[in-house]
């Protein structure tokens, strides 16, 4: 796997991660207990949806890209890097609460994303 085609599937990661993030928070903003409308309309048409779609388009395309040049057995697993990417970026960005238990997940799957690479 060559530095391009491993920075490609690094922000294939952080499309996704930034997808899931402004999805939620575009869910967050637009709900009813934050003075929002609940109604789909008003998240279909913020910022934050277009931001979701925007994302997982690119992310699909790079995905496309990055599986005709690396194996699958290495590239989806690094997949899993969403899965600790994704609590870190509630935490910091949505003020989420990550207990002691996740974040021995989150390092635990870094450390098998790391092992199945190498």
């Amino acid at each position: 796997m060559n530095i391009i085609t491993w920075l490609l599937l690094m922000i294939v990661v952080l499309f996704g991660t930034t997808a899931n993030v402004s999805l939620k928070y575009g869910l967050h903003i637009s709900s009813p207990t934050e003075g929002g409308s609940a109604s789909i309309l008003n998240l279909l048409l913020s910022r934050y949806f277009l931001i979701w779609f925007i994302c997982y388009t690119f992310m699909t395309i790079l995905w496309l890209y990055v599986l005709r040049t690396i194996p699958l057995s290495q590239a989806f697993p690094v997949l899993g890097l969403m899965y600790a990417l994704i609590p870190i970026a509630s935490h910091y960005l949505l003020k989420e609460q990550v207990m002691f238990s996740q974040w021995l997940g989150i390092s635990i799957i870094i450390t098998g994303v790391i092992l199945v690479v190498n």
